[in-house]
């Protein structure tokens, strides 16, 4: 039964395309950052990607969390305000949805699917993006990196820093949890292996991963091509009885 479904999905390369700035790369503006700055979080880029496909998880973790960090106190120290912030990711374009997405919200809008988005993004970047493209629907409910301000810039997050590596961690809010506590059946959506959870033994899971890695068919259920649309998604919602 819909009725019984909720969603959790990954945001960055997920609801949104493989050519998309990510939620943290909306912020690498010239026009808020140093030019040095931008090359150094460029280069953090290059240096951190190879290191996340290492198979060594105790060093990737150790990594990841550098690489966020750094990336974190390239806002800090140039002071970025919630202004900019707001400005920079209120723009309709400023990330580019997934082929079918906006389609998949407000589907699963109208048949009352809670959709909880658990991002190691910019939860305030994710949100004003959504909201902007009137996306932001009373059954979506974001997890993320919220930034905490002091005197309107930015001074870090509120939470524990949520990475692509310790999402299994992450303690969902109490009104989240009261929302999906009676539902027995999750699809879960992402662009990589560790965006598959682990969910309670009563639950059923359908895990669908959008990615050209063929290894990781035997991790999930569906392995659909990187590009491949939401609304493949869709259809399987409709299937469900």
């Amino acid at each position: 039964m819909r009725n019984n479904l909720y969603i959790i999905t990954d945001f960055d390369y997920t609801l949104t395309s493989k050519d998309s700035n990510s939620s943290w790369s909306v912020l690498d503006s010239e026009n808020i950052i140093k030019k040095e700055d931008l090359k150094k979080s460029q280069k953090y880029k290059d240096y951190y990607s190879k290191i996340e496909k290492e198979e060594r998880i105790k060093l990737k973790e150790k990594h990841i969390k550098n690489w966020y960090i750094s990336h974190l106190n390239i806002f800090i120290n140039n002071k970025i305000t919630e202004k900019q912030i707001k400005s920079l990711s209120m723009r309709k374009n400023c990330m580019k949805f997934r082929k079918g997405a906006k389609k998949f919200l407000k589907y699963t809008h109208k048949e009352k699917v809670p959709v909880i988005i658990i991002s190691a993004g910019i939860g305030d970047v994710i949100k004003n993006f959504l909201k902007a493209n009137k996306c932001l629907f009373d059954n979506v409910y974001i997890v993320s990196n919220i930034i905490k301000y002091k005197n309107g810039v930015i001074n870090g997050f509120r939470e524990k820093l949520i990475h692509s590596l310790n999402k299994n961690e992450i303690d969902i809010p109490v009104k989240i949890k009261e929302i999906i506590k009676d539902k027995s059946n999750v699809i879960m959506l992402g662009d990589n292996i560790s965006d598959i959870l682990k969910i309670p033994e009563h639950k059923r899971s359908i895990n669908i991963v959008f990615s050209n890695k063929k290894e990781y068919q035997k991790y999930v259920d569906i392995l659909y091509d990187e590009n491949e649309s939401l609304d493949k998604i869709i259809d399987i919602i409709k299937n469900i009885d």
